[in-house]
């Protein structure tokens, strides 16, 4: 098959903030070698009409993008020193009050003081959509090109070094045949590719495996989070509030919280995290956000509000302990894709720009030299390791690992080592799915494990199809499934016997349903996979490990915007 070829001076995978403020940085520093050399005080080549690319999924940048978000804007300040003063700049509201609430299943308590990692006072509150939107703008006033709506579906290989990605394919049947309106991907060759595809990245995995990049760290460990906009009555929402809250709906044996942050105009972002590696098996994150709205503390925030946008993504919180060997030949990782999120404070964004800049820094050497060897890349991780990014993350890395006992005694754990230090010891955890138990395990009972779903009404409490329409979400369904299970027997039998199905609970976006089969007599496993959102829950929660996520035709999946 013939393929169209586009050679890349550097090519960045994935638009999101990490490899945004990246592909800007790049080009600032060819543009600044560019100008010492043409005004002699450097010797060199002039790096001539650079082809910085990057490559985005999503239909346009931003629409796969989904945060809190409430952002240290650190990292954009060495980026773009002026972004307060712009007018163009896509701030909600700066934080103005802010509140920490323990929630009982019918009152609260709020915390006396807000440890310092967690005060955000005058810090933005932004739609992570809207500001990738608006740094891929500045990125193509620079020269970057940006191709929206194509997925990574391959990694290029030379030997053992990457040598750029090949797309995906588009135009492809559901029975694996090409349709009229084929499009076979194209190869984008680079001697220097950077994954920034967010967390459990489809090609970082390939990556990852294939030179066993994470044989000297702990598994990623991960959060769903589920996040809506509710829009409230005029005059309602009148300065920046943001609320952080743990306990209920979850029990002490699980792991998460909720947050609450003003947007701009009348509306508000409320959103629940909850940890993947939950022991139950009946855990439904959708499920205990709508729970979460019930309660008289959060109802009286939000009550005479209307859900207008939905969204769900995976979330990395393994931290500092879980980030892979950054770089290799020919590639380097960034971003959530290699767990660049300090879960202390519950934030990602400015440490995931800083390593997209970093990583810009050794590509710009890698280019200057002709050497795209991991010996000229491991200066990324050189510099990280340099930066304020390893002062802040390194001491929070057992974080995760403090809670494996549950939520009292991690709060415990974490405040021992917030007044002491972290030590120099890390300590192991397991992957996530390892740590669910079967119904029988769980519940004792079986007839114990049910959960009572709150009265939906469509606009302030919504059941998961029509969250999934407010997500915007979009696929082209005469094309193959993108989510692929290597055994459905095993869907049918020993895991409906077993955890009871857990992948129809935990998706929050409804795309496994068991159904009755009249031909074999049971219910199989049936995949409405034009549901997904993209969150990569199912790849990372099933119990089996038998559910991979590869990316749909491009352009395909949620479409967040104001997310």
């Amino acid at each position: 098959m013939e393929r169209d070829e586009m050679p890349c001076d550097a090519l960045f995978v994935g638009g999101g903030p990490a490899n945004l403020a990246g592909a800007i940085h790049l080009m600032n520093l060819i543009e600044a070698h560019n100008e010492a050399i043409e005004a002699g005080t450097k010797t060199g080549e002039v790096i001539d009409e650079p082809m910085i690319c990057v490559l985005e999924k999503g239909s346009e940048v931003g629409a796969h993008q989904l945060s809190g978000a409430v952002m240290d804007p650190k990292a954009l300040s060495e980026l773009i020193p002026d972004w307060r003063e712009r007018d163009d700049f896509p701030v909600e509201r700066f934080v103005e009050r802010e509140d920490m609430v323990f929630l009982t299943e019918g009152g609260h308590v709020s915390a006396p003081w807000l440890p310092p990692e967690l005060i955000n006072h005058d810090k933005p509150i932004i739609s992570l959509g809207k500001m990738c939107a608006w740094l891929a703008e500045i990125a193509e006033e620079k020269g970057v090109a940006i191709f929206p709506g194509f997925a990574g579906n391959d990694l290029l290989w030379d030997g053992d070094t990457v040598a750029g990605v090949r797309t995906g394919d588009k135009g492809i049947g559901k029975d694996g045949l090409p349709k009229d309106t084929f499009e076979p991907g194209m190869d984008l060759q680079s001697p220097i590719t950077i994954l920034g595809e967010g967390p459990r990245g489809h090609l970082t995995r390939k990556l990852i495996e294939r030179h066993q990049l994470d044989k000297d760290s702990n598994p990623m460990a991960y959060e769903l989070g589920c996040k809506e906009i509710i829009e409230l009555p005029p005059g309602t929402v009148e300065d920046g509030y943001v609320l952080h809250t743990i306990g209920y709906p979850l029990d002490a044996k699980t792991f998460g919280g909720s947050f609450i942050y003003s947007m701009g105009g009348d509306k508000v972002c409320i959103g629940i995290l909850v940890a993947l590696d939950a022991a139950d098996p009946n855990l439904d994150v959708h499920e205990k956000l709508q729970v979460l709205k019930t309660h008289p503390y959060v109802k009286d925030l939000l009550g005479k509000g209307k859900v207008i946008k939905y969204g769900a993504k995976a979330v990395t919180i393994g931290g500092w302990g879980s980030m892979p060997q950054l770089y290799t030949d020919g590639a380097m990782i960034v971003g959530d894709s290699a767990s660049f999120l300090n879960p202390l404070r519950i934030k990602g964004i400015h440490l995931s720009m800083k390593s997209g800049m970093l990583a810009a820094e050794a590509a710009f050497e890698a280019m200057v030299s002709g050497d795209n060897s991991a010996a000229t890349l491991k200066t990324y991780k050189d510099r990280i390791d340099a930066s304020w990014v390893k002062t802040e993350m390194e001491v929070a890395k057992n974080f995760h690992a403090n809670f494996a006992g549950g939520l009292w005694g991690g709060l415990v754990k974490t405040g021992i080592q917030y007044a002491f230090g972290p030590g120099t010891s890390l300590q192991p955890f397991s992957a996530d799915y390892s740590h669910m138990q079967t119904v029988e395990a769980y519940y004792g009972d079986p007839s114990k494990a049910v959960t009572t779903a709150p009265k939906y009404d469509g606009d302030y409490l919504v059941d998961k199809l029509t969250s999934v329409h407010r997500s915007g979400t979009m696929h082209e369904e005469q094309q193959p499934a993108h989510l692929k299970i290597i055994d459905t027997n095993i869907c049918a039998t020993t895991c409906k016997e077993e955890y009871g199905n857990p992948c129809t609970k935990f998706c929050p976006a409804q795309v496994y349903n068991m159904r009755h089969n009249d031909a074999t007599g049971r219910e199989e496993m049936e995949i409405d996979f034009a549901n997904c959102v993209h969150c990569k829950t199912c790849d990372i929660r099933d119990p089996y490990q038998v559910i991979t996520w590869v990316p749909p035709e491009g352009g395909n999946g949620p479409e967040y915007g104001m997310m």
